[in-house]
């Protein structure tokens, strides 16, 4: 497995490929998750690349920022073993240069409300990068989890618009035997505090059978100590292909201080 640390390398080394291209963008303290992402990559692609940068521009809380887990050495190690041909880690000077001439496109219409309503300046900060590394990895297809489901069709949308020829794929969210969806932020709660947030699974499946009400939801989560945001239910296509339009409901909130998010898709 190869790794780059600047552009200037890295497009020398994509010059060399001339098969199909998978890429997963991660910012890294990688999971189970991330790695469902990369075998999808390397069982539908000659050659998989993965990208681990820690974006400050996406981070609408500072404490967030600071507190994000750094496992790199473990990262690398199981990106290895995973298959991947290349990791590129860029520092943040390397991709936010002092002379900054990126122009990158803003967020469309899939970015309003739910997280972009909570976490104002956070899907300009992911798509600023996001675009930056399609740019520069130039792939066939990118992967990425539908535990963030409104970061994919964010994605989806401006990809449509100015990377016509990428493939956006949404992979299904990994999950704790609990049901906990796997997320890095899982690391940051406390033992007890991952057994109380598989409740979140439980309540917006219920949800989606249509065997609770919202009120009820709210108060079940409370009792095991978890502070809603926002669980609502949305329409949505995450398929540019064939248009088709299925639901989900989608949950945000806070247990131990984390902020944890999850959604269930239904017809």
């Amino acid at each position: 497995m190869k790794l780059f640390f600047t552009k200037k390398k890295w497009s020398e080394y994509r010059e060399s490929l001339t098969g199909p291209l998978g890429f997963v963008p991660t910012m890294g303290a990688l999971h189970a998750g991330h790695l469902k992402l990369v075998h999808e990559a390397r069982n539908n692609n000659d050659f998989v690349a993965v990208s681990i940068f820690v974006n400050p521009k996406q981070f609408n809380n500072t404490e967030d920022l600071i507190n994000y887990p750094n496992t790199l050495e473990q990262d690398i190690l199981v990106l290895s073993q995973a298959g991947v041909d290349a990791v590129f880690l860029p520092s943040s000077s390397e991709v936010y240069p002092e002379n900054d001439t990126f122009i990158t496109v803003v967020p469309g219409k899939s970015a309003e409300g739910l997280e972009g309503a909570f976490r104002p300046g956070h899907f300009e900060g992911v798509v600023n990068v996001v675009d930056r590394l399609f740019e520069w990895i130039h792939p066939h297809n990118a992967y990425f989890g539908q535990k963030d489901l409104q970061q994919c069709l964010v994605i989806q949308e401006f990809a449509s618009e100015k990377h016509p020829n990428l493939k956006i794929v949404t992979v299904p969210t990994e999950r704790e035997k609990n049901g906990l969806a796997m997320s890095s932020r899982n690391l940051r709660l406390s033992e007890e505090g991952r057994n109380r947030a598989a409740v979140i699974f439980e309540v917006i499946s219920k949800m989606k059978d249509s065997t609770a009400d919202y009120d009820w939801a709210i108060e079940y989560l409370k009792q095991y100590e978890i502070e809603t945001e926002y669980l609502t239910n949305i329409e949505i296509s995450l398929n540019t292909d064939t248009g088709l339009m299925t639901k989900a409901w989608v949950f945000a909130g806070y247990l131990e201080g984390i902020r944890l998010i999850d959604n269930v898709l239904y017809n």
